[in-house]
């Protein structure tokens, strides 16, 4: 496909990263040069220096004949323009990242959708609703849902205590969960595992399974036994993500949020139901304890600074937190914060505006997909199509690429564990984990 990507800032640059792992053609656009060059150096691209507005500018990148415009600067009005002249020269997809919540509210006059813009996102909220779901599994690494929610993909990590350490699938003392749930791949330091049978989980792994929502569930309680749910969530830092984040939060947690500015943090008052709202700096024990940190607490620092944000988790930690996490901007600061253990869990807005919108790329021909932020892979949702040659096929006879496995099936609207003996038959909703190499190989073989 012919992609036009205008804003070369972390979002585009990681858009364009897994666009040009697909083989895609990618052109990008920024006014800025530097920052232009510094993503062509890294990838292969066509750069075109100047506004995503102009119309010499989109006329050069022949927005006429992209497959695809996506436009991710830090301007709304930008983004949304750059979409709207796209539109009028008859580029087929148009997708814009907007800041402004408004932005997204379907009014009759003002419905972007209606206005010729395909996909509005806001990472925010993809954020907000990512740190949501790992707040609802504690334990698990990067929760998120598929299949309208009735499947769940989480991250586990193998402690010392786990009773994963050191067997095979088949070793494990409770092989009716192992059955329930499928593990499709393997952290393994800077490598990737897919696991079979004769895996044997080692120490660290982060080991990422598939199920429903009861069956993970599960799987947890019995792994991870030591980890209790969260009693209170202690949310440092006021902004539209802070916020976000305690509206979902205060339905199902005693939630407090630290917001410093007294205006803003009269503004998140007026804006919660239940929230505790407290004018303060997280970076202080005082506010710590006011907000009432203990054990079963979890902090969530978004404070918009990646430095401080790290150093409120530590504090938290300090204060007795069962769970710290962070949003990081910087997407070279998200593997060294991890590989350190700094925080629990790290989530990225720009790998989480990548995963929506690569889910929305592949509706066509995948109607759901994810990308893992630990791993080089991601998930695809396929279906069976009548008479295919894996039609009525059992799992265990088909030939997948080395770094791919079938996760699970939805059949009916009824999720079936991906065993061997399992035969896929027409009208198969498959969820295939592979590697982002084999992603063209994997959708060749479901058309």
């Amino acid at each position: 496909m012919r992609i036009v990507i205008i804003g070369a800032g972390n979002a585009g640059r990681q858009l364009a990263q897994r666009l040009c792992e697909e083989k895609h053609s990618v052109i990008m656009v920024d006014a800025n040069a530097e920052r232009l060059a510094e993503a062509e150096a890294g990838l292969d691209i066509l750069s075109i220096c100047g506004e995503g507005t102009h119309p010499a500018v989109l006329h050069e990148a022949q927005v006429e004949r992209a497959d695809l415009l996506i436009a991710v600067t830090d301007r709304d009005e930008v983004n949304i323009l750059s979409c709207l002249m796209a539109h009028a020269a008859g580029a087929k997809g148009k997708i814009a990242r907007v800041v402004e919540p408004a932005f997204l509210e379907e009014t009759e006059a003002y419905d972007l959708q209606r206005m010729g813009i395909d996909l509005v996102i806001n990472q925010k909220q993809e954020c907000a609703h990512e740190v949501h779901n790992m707040l609802m599994m504690p334990g698990a690494h990067e929760v998120f849902d598929l299949f309208n929610g009735q499947v769940i993909v989480a991250g586990c990590r193998v402690t010392a205590v786990s009773p994963l350490l050191e067997r095979t699938p088949a070793e494990c003392n409770r092989l009716d969960l192992m059955q329930e749930v499928r593990a499709i791949a393997i952290r393994r330091g800077d490598e990737l595992v897919v696991p079979r049978g004769h895996t044997v989980f080692e120490q660290e792994d982060l080991v990422y399974i598939v199920g429903t929502h009861a069956q993970v569930a599960n799987f947890f309680t019995w792994v991870s036994p030591d980890i209790k749910p969260f009693e209170r969530v202690v949310i440092g830092g006021g902004g539209d993500l802070g916020l976000m984040l305690a509206q979902h939060v205060e339905k199902n947690f005693d939630c407090v949020l630290l917001e410093v500015d007294e205006a803003r943090a009269l503004t998140c008052a007026a804006e919660l139901e239940s929230t505790l709202v407290l004018r303060a700096d997280a970076l202080t024990e005082s506010a710590m304890e006011e907000a009432g940190i203990h054990e079963r607490t979890a902090f969530i620092a978004l404070t918009g600074d990646d430095e401080n944000n790290i150093m409120n988790c530590l504090l938290a930690q300090k204060m007795g937190a069962a769970f710290t996490a962070t949003q990081i901007a910087r997407t070279d600061f998200v593997p060294v914060v991890e590989q350190l253990y700094l925080v629990n869990r790290v989530v990225s807005p720009y790998i989480s505006t990548t995963h929506t919108i690569l889910h929305w790329l592949r509706s066509k021909r995948v109607r759901a997909a994810a990308l893992l932020h630990n791993l080089p892979g991601e998930l695809l949702d396929m279906v069976v199509a009548p008479g295919h040659e894996i039609d009525g096929v059992a799992i265990k006879d088909i030939s997948l690429p080395e770094r791919s496995v079938i996760a699970t099936v939805l059949r009916e609207q009824a999720v079936h564990t991906a065993t061997g003996d399992l035969q896929l038959v027409a009208g198969d909703r498959v969820l295939v984990f592979t590697h982002a190499d084999e992603v063209g190989q994997i959708r060749t073989m479901f058309q």
